[in-house]
């Protein structure tokens, strides 16, 4: 029975399985994304980068409108420049949907990656495609791609492969380096850490020149371009850092997020406390550096992605010292923890099996009708959640609530009122008031957002030009100010 067992998880056999699993995540990556920007549920992030890229395919320097920031070149914020080398694939279809599939296709890609590493490590056949299967459905995967397109997720894509061949000391390494490093400033922080302990332990030139690399790299990116080349906008954020080591580990949320990561692959990675310092470095540069950003301390959004790959490769080494380790019953533990995380955190695979997931709302489809009657050119204010449905053109808006004084002739009434703000000059204005929205994409709660709405038409701010049920798309008479 054993000899069967062992033919059928030959090597040959082996990759063949694990393209078919990482074909598996790439569809199921694919239907999470999709589905919930199909269902007009993602927002701000993916109508940014979507226009980002928009623009770089028709060779202009990015400058946002959706963003709170509006204006500003991309370079304020992030240094993205992986946009620039996905924006040819808008030639062919412009729109946030080819993000959305790139991201998906570049993020299950990383598995070949993590294959190979096990293969290199001589991992257990079985073991391998567990091990494979852990690192695809990690917990921080499952949110980056339920939650809109970020070039941290191209990052993470890359720095497995770079990993893996820095790991090989093959010049391969060079081109993964370049690509991480430039999908997002501060993987720069990681490629030095990993780097790092690469050169501790095997002393290659390589990983010297890394780290050589990715210092250079970070110091003309937060102590050059950020606070001289930015408009400033860089230098203030910096300014924000509130240094306090403490911070690292100050509400339980932090505490369960690193628990919950080692956990995912059964604690393996404590075995190798060297090999911890990129994780732990990841997780520091976001909960005492980046404190400040309340998304980034948990759990949700894309902030965890990096740590797939962090724990996964000291996963492998641990195994490959271990003959103990190295048997099929590590990979049904690896895969029973991966299981049960999954449970625990509720994270996206699980909405795969609720109804409310597939059950598409109805105002979805009114939006869709309104959205016909949009020219294509034409600049335009939207809510958050529709706005990256729009955002691939050079003008377009968020929507921001906001609060009006008015002295005499009130159109609510009271001293102040209910209204908006949006930046530029739009022409028309998208919004749905449906209540299979909330505060993530009104920005405030409905009523408010209703009656900001009925106050900026009173005033003749705004007039309906076509209504689908709750989703209105109005002409601007004039600037809400």
């Amino acid at each position: 029975m054993f000899g069967s067992f062992n033919k059928w998880f030959n090597k040959p056999r082996t990759n063949q399985l694990g393209f078919l699993i990482i074909f598996f995540f790439f569809l199921i990556y694919l239907t999470l994304s999709l589905v919930t920007h199909f269902h007009f549920l993602s927002g701000y992030d993916l109508a940014i980068v979507n226009q980002y890229v928009y623009e770089w395919s028709h060779f202009k320097i990015p400058v946002s409108t959706v963003s709170a920031y509006p204006f500003l070149p991309f370079y304020t914020d992030h240094i993205e420049l992986i946009f620039m080398l996905l924006s040819p694939f808008y030639w062919i279809y412009p729109n946030a949907v080819t993000l959305l599939v790139l991201q998906a296709f570049f993020m299950a890609l990383s598995g070949i990656a993590v294959l190979f590493l096990c293969q290199r490590y001589k991992i257990n056949s079985f073991l391998t495609l567990s091990i494979l299967t852990s690192y695809l459905s990690f917990y921080g995967i499952q949110f980056a791609v339920y939650y809109d397109a970020h070039s941290l997720v191209f990052g993470a894509a890359f720095l497995a492969f770079f990993i893996y061949f820095l790991d090989k000391n093959s010049r391969w390494s060079i081109l993964f380096f370049l690509l991480a490093v430039t999908s997002k400033e501060d993987i720069a922080l990681l490629t030095l850490l990993l780097s790092f302990i690469v050169f501790a332990v095997k002393r290659t030139k390589l990983s010297f020149y890394f780290m050589l690399g990715s210092v250079l790299y970070l110091i003309m990116i937060f102590m050059v371009i950020f606070p001289h080349l930015a408009q400033g906008f860089g230098a203030q954020k910096q300014k924000n850092i509130n240094f306090d080591p403490r911070n690292f580990v100050n509400t339980g949320t932090k505490i369960e997020v690193i628990g919950y990561s080692l956990g995912w692959f059964g604690l393996l990675p404590l075995f190798l406390p060297l090999y911890l310092i990129p994780f732990l470095g990841d997780l520091f540069h976001y909960f005492v550096l980046g404190e400040a950003v309340s998304t980034a301390q948990g759990f949700y959004y894309h902030y965890r992605v990096t740590i797939a790959i962090l724990l996964t490769y000291p996963t492998i080494l641990v195994i490959s010292k271990s003959k103990i380790l190295n048997r099929r019953y590590t990979g049904l533990y690896l895969l029973l923890c991966a299981l049960l995380f999954t449970y625990l955190i509720h994270a996206p695979f699980t909405y795969l099996a609720k109804k409310w997931f597939w059950t598409k709302p109805r105002s979805a489809g009114e939006i869709t009708k309104v959205l016909a009657y949009l020219p294509n050119n034409a600049s335009v204010v939207a809510q958050n959640n529709i706005t990256s449905h729009i955002s691939n053109r050079m003008n377009v808006f968020t929507l921001w609530p906001d609060k009006r004084t008015f002295k005499t002739g009130s159109p609510c009434q009271k001293p102040v009122c209910d209204w908006f703000k949006w930046s530029g000059n739009p022409q028309y204005l998208v919004v749905d008031t449906s209540t299979a929205w909330d505060a993530r994409f009104f920005l405030t709660d409905r009523q408010s957002f209703i009656l900001g709405l009925d106050n900026m038409e009173k005033e003749g701010i705004i007039k309906k030009y076509v209504q689908a049920d709750t989703s209105v798309l109005y002409k601007i008479q004039k600037p809400p100010y």
